[in-house]
C-alpha cells in the first residue's frame, strides 16, 4: 500500500514546530494601509489591553489563554475593524484598514435570522437558549459576540425570515414549515447594531395578513428600515430609501417563488405577501430609483444546502446588475456560496446563516459582509467568517476559521473573483490578483508537503492527498471542520455537535487544544460521533476518514457510516437508520494511531449521513479505559488522482498573500 499523506485545515497546528514559537500566548501582525503601507500611529486593543504599534506597522500582542481574543484595530482617517484570534502557533496575516474618504460608505451584510423553534425549545438533552419571559436579554446574550462587528458599518442590513408577533399567531399557510419570532427580535436586532430588514423571503407570510400586520408593527416601533413585504404588491415591491452622508441608498427584498399553495406566499395587486422578484421585476423596479441613489437588492431564491447558485438565481442577480442595481445579495440555501464581481458590481449569492436554529453541520458556516462604496461604486469587500455555534452566531478562529475561508474563496474562484487575506479576514476588491499555486512536489522520498498552500493566504484549497509512491495527488472538501474538537463550548457556547454525555466529553488535551475523550468500562461498547446529520454532500463521491486516536488499555475501534433515507423522519434515522462500516482499529495501548480509512459516499435513496465511532473494551478486568480522538477528518474527494503535472481547476489555485 502506498505511503499517504492527508491534511486538512484542521490539522493545520500539527504542521508548525513547536520550539519555534517560544511564547505559544502571543498574537503577531502588521497592521497596514490597502497597499501594504506600514501604519505606525494604529491602536490595538484587546479587552483592557493597549498595545503600541511600531515603525513598521508591527504588533506583539500578548494574552493570558487560548481566547478566542477580540482585537480592535484603528487608525487615523481608517476605517476601524475588529478580528477575532485564537492564540496558537499560526501566523497571522497582515491586518488591512480601509481609509476614509469624502462619499466613501461602509455597508454590513448578514444572513439569514429568526428567534423561534429550537432556540426556546431545543432538542432533548440541550439547555434553552431563550426563555419566553426574557426574550431580549437572552437574545442580547446570543448577539453580544457579532454586535462590536455590526455597529462599525454606517448601515448594517440583515436578512428577517420570520415573522415578528406579541403574541400566538394561528392560522398558517398551507406548507410543511412555518414559524414566527417574538417581537422583541427587532429591537434586539436594533441593538446589535442592525439598521435595515430585508423582508422579501418564504417565512415573511407564513401566517398570512396577521403576521403581517404584527411584524410590521414590531418594526414600527423600531428605526429598523424594511422592505420587501407589505399588504399588496405596490407595497411589497417598495424600495426603503434613506440618506447616508448626504447621498440617498435604497433597499429592494424580493423572493424568487410564489409557493406551490394557495394562497401563495407572495403579494399580487391587493393581495398580501412577500415581493416575486425576478429580472423583469428587478429591471423594472430599480428604474424607478433615483439615478444618484446607492441600489442594494436582495434576493431569496435558489436551491437550500446547494453548493452554487441555481442558473436561474445567478441569471438574475445578474440582470439586476444590468439594471442598475450597485450590490446584489442572495440568501435562502443556508449555506456559503460563492461572491462575483460582475460588470465592477459585487454579487454575494447566498450570505448563509446569521441567527438560526439549523443543526445540519453545513448551514452552521456564515459571514459577515462588509462592503465599501465611493458613491455608486465599489471599492472593496471584506468577509467575517462566522462560527453558528449551536445557534449562535460567533466570530470564527482556528480551523474553522479556514475552513469557511476556503469554501469561499474555492467558490467564488468559479466565478473569476479572488480573495486575499486580512488578518482574519479575506478581502475582494480593486487589485486583488489570483495566482496559481505551486502544486506538492510528489516524488519518493517526499514525506512532507508546502505548508503555503494551507497556513498563508485563503486556500481555495480544504485537503490534499499524496502518494508518494504513485506520484499522486487530489483535492477534495472536508465534511467535519469541527474535527479538531477547537470550537466545541467556545464564547461559552453549549456543544451540539458530537454525541457527549456522561461517558464522551470534550476535554482540554494534554498538549493543547481540544479532543474527544471517551471512558470504557469493562466489555463495554460506546457509541460517539456527529450528534446529527450532514445533508450537503456529493453522492457516490469517493471518502476518507482519516485522525488520531489513543488508549490507555486494549480498545477496538469501529467507524460507521449512517444514511437517513429519503422516505425517514429526522428521529426514527437517529435511531434506526442504516448503517455501513467504513473500517476498523485495534489500538495498541499508550501511543497515538494515525489512520485513514477510505470508503465511497451513498449513491442513492439517502437524504443526509453521519459519522458515528463505536468503541469497546477488551480488558479482562474491570479497569477503566480511556480513548482520546483528535484531529477528525471526513474528507470528499472533488478530483481524481492526478499526476503533479496536472492542474486541479479552482482547487489549484493559490489566493497571493501581500505580506513581505
Amino acid at each position: 500500500m502506498p505511503y499517504r499523506i492527508l491534511v486538512t485545515t484542521s490539522l493545520l497546528l500539527l504542521l508548525f514546530p513547536l520550539w519555534a514559537w517560544p511564547d505559544l500566548a502571543t498574537i503577531r501582525f502588521r497592521v497596514v494601509s490597502e497597499d501594504g503601507a506600514a501604519l505606525p500611529n494604529a491602536q490595538v486593543s484587546s479587552g483592557e489591553q493597549h498595545v503600541a504599534v511600531n515603525r513598521d506597522g508591527r504588533v506583539v500582542l500578548g494574552v493570558s489563554d487560548d481566547g478566542p481574543h477580540l482585537i480592535r484595530v484603528s487608525a487615523p482617517d481608517h476605517y476601524t475593524m475588529t478580528h477575532s484570534f485564537v492564540a496558537t502557533a499560526q501566523s497571522v496575516a497582515d491586518i488591512q484598514l480601509v481609509k476614509k474618504k469624502n462619499g466613501r460608505r461602509l455597508l454590513l451584510f448578514a444572513g439569514d435570522a429568526m428567534l423561534s423553534r429550537r432556540f426556546f425549545e431545543p432538542r432533548a438533552g440541550e439547555p434553552v437558549l431563550v426563555r419566553r419571559a426574557s426574550v431580549f436579554e437572552d437574545g442580547k446574550n446570543i448577539l453580544r459576540f457579532v454586535k462590536s462587528y455590526v455597529e462599525l458599518a454606517d448601515v448594517a442590513s440583515v436578512n428577517l425570515e420570520t415573522q415578528l408577533t406579541s403574541g400566538p399567531l394561528t392560522d398558517p399557510l398551507p406548507k410543511s414549515v412555518t414559524f414566527y419570532s417574538p417581537a422583541e427580535l427587532a429591537p434586539l436586532l436594533e441593538w446589535a447594531g442592525f439598521d435595515y430588514v430585508a423582508l422579501g423571503n418564504n417565512h415573511t407570510f407564513d401566517y398570512r395578513d396577521a403576521g403581517i400586520r404584527s411584524t410590521m408593527q414590531a418594526l414600527e416601533n423600531t428605526s429598523l428600515g424594511h422592505s420587501g413585504a407589505g399588504f399588496n404588491e405596490r407595497q411589497a415591491r417598495e424600495a426603503y430609501t434613506t440618506e447616508l452622508g448626504g447621498r440617498p441608498i435604497s433597499f429592494l427584498s424580493y423572493v424568487g417563488w410564489p409557493g406551490g399553495f394557495t394562497p401563495t406566499q407572495t403579494a399580487s395587486g391587493d393581495k398580501g405577501g412577500a415581493a416575486l422578484g425576478n429580472g423583469r421585476v428587478f429591471a423594472a423596479d430599480a428604474g424607478k430609483l433615483d439615478a444618484n441613489a446607492i441600489a442594494v437588492l436582495q434576493h431569496h431564491s435558489g436551491i437550500e444546502y446547494a453548493e452554487r447558485p441555481a442558473m436561474t438565481e445567478r441569471t438574475n442577480l445578474r440582470t439586476a446588475i444590468d439594471a442598475g442595481v450597485d450590490v446584489a445579495i442572495g440568501h435562502h440555501s443556508h449555506v456559503l456560496q460563492g461572491l462575483e464581481i460582475y460588470k465592477d458590481r459585487l454579487i454575494a449569492y447566498s450570505m448563509g446563516n446569521f441567527l438560526f436554529d439549523q443543526y445540519i453541520y453545513s448551514t452552521q458556516a456564515g459571514m459577515l459582509l462588509y462592503v465599501w462604496m465611493d458613491g455608486d461604486t465599489l471599492h472593496r469587500a471584506e468577509i467575517v467568517p462566522l462560527n453558528i455555534n449551536g445557534y449562535v452566531p460567533t466570530p470564527a478562529t482556528g480551523a474553522f476559521r479556514y475552513a469557511v475561508l476556503n469554501r469561499l474563496a474555492r467558490l467564488s474562484q468559479g466565478f473569476g473573483t479572488c480573495l486575499n487575506e486580512s488578518g482574519a479576514h479575506a478581502i475582494l476588491g480593486d487589485g486583488i490578483e489570483c495566482e496559481t499555486a505551486k502544486l506538492p512536489t510528489v516524488d519518493a522520498d517526499s514525506t512532507t508537503m508546502p505548508i503555503s498552500l494551507f497556513a498563508s493566504g485563503v486556500s481555495p484549497v480544504n485537503a490534499i492527498e499524496i502518494s508518494t509512491e504513485q506520484k499522486q495527488h487530489r483535492f477534495g472538501v472536508d465534511l467535519l471542520p469541527r474535527g479538531n474538537f477547537e470550537s466545541a463550548g467556545q464564547y461559552g457556547v453549549p456543544v451540539r455537535a458530537w454525541l457527549t454525555g456522561q461517558q464522551a466529553q470534550v476535554v482540554a488535551a494534554s498538549d493543547q487544544g481540544q479532543e474527544l475523550q471517551v471512558n470504557l468500562s469493562n466489555k463495554q461498547r460506546v457509541r460517539t460521533g456527529m450528534k446529527v446529520f450532514e445533508r450537503a454532500f456529493r453522492v457516490s463521491s469517493p471518502s476518507t476518514v482519516s485522525g488520531r486516536i489513543r488508549a490507555d488499555g486494549g480498545v477496538s475501534v469501529r467507524f460507521l457510516l449512517q444514511r437517513r433515507r429519503t422516505d425517514q423522519g429526522l428521529t426514527d434515522a437517529l435511531v434506526d437508520g442504516p448503517l455501513t462500516e467504513i473500517g476498523g482499529l485495534s489500538l495498541e495501548p499508550g501511543k497515538w494511531h494515525e489512520f485513514a480509512l477510505d470508503h465511497q459516499l451513498p449513491r442513492t435513496t439517502t437524504k443526509s449521513i453521519r459519522l458515528l465511532i463505536e468503541l469497546d473494551s477488551e480488558l479482562a478486568d474491570d479497569r477503566p479505559v480511556e480513548v482520546q480522538l483528535d484531529d477528525l477528518a471526513w474528507v470528499e474527494w472533488h478530483t481524481p488522482w492526478m499526476r503533479p503535472d496536472k492542474g486541479a481547476g479552482q482547487y489549484a489555485t493559490h489566493v497571493q498573500s501581500r505580506r513581505p
